[in-house]
């Protein structure tokens, strides 16, 4: 039986606006007019797991100033990383209000996200490979939180 990961996304635009008698209103914005979403599955060698041990993160731990790599990844198919709201592995220390920002170059072009606490992101990888991300912290320090299979 072959191992895999599955994940799944959604996404849902609301519209918040003042409705009669002065009570605001949250609804769907009417452009969409939908939640977004998608879900799939990759498969996974399972070689190795970057970013946890025995079910415990294995932060990676940033501090604001240069772009630093998030990890040496090779020939992987899916990454998960998020802002965990602390700054230390232990997660004792509370971080709510850095940012960080995610890119494939290390350089401000090449940014795909900027997460505030608690935000993540999922990189599903059609075919194995080796990206370059790089993490940058708007201030203070942030335990990064990653999965990656490879």
């Amino acid at each position: 039986m072959a191992s895999r990961i599955e994940f799944a996304v959604s996404a849902t635009p609301i519209f918040s606006h003042a409705a009669g008698e002065g009570v605001a209103t949250d609804v769907v914005a009417a452009d969409v007019g939908k939640t977004l979403g998608g879900s799939g599955s990759n498969a996974a060698a399972w070689a190795a797991t970057e970013g946890y041990l025995a079910g415990d993160p294995v932060h990676k731990i940033c501090a604001s100033g240069s772009w630093i790599p998030l990890d040496t990844l090779t020939n992987m198919s899916f990454i998960f990383i998020k802002h965990s709201g602390f700054e230390d592995d232990a997660r004792t220390i509370a971080n709510t209000t850095s940012t960080i920002k995610l890119s494939m170059t290390g350089i401000t072009a090449g940014i795909f996200a900027i997460l505030k606490a608690g935000q993540a992101v999922v990189l599903p990888f059609a075919a194995v490979t080796s990206p370059d991300i790089q993490i940058k912290v708007s201030a203070g320090t942030v335990a990064v939180e990653y999965m990656a299979t490879v």
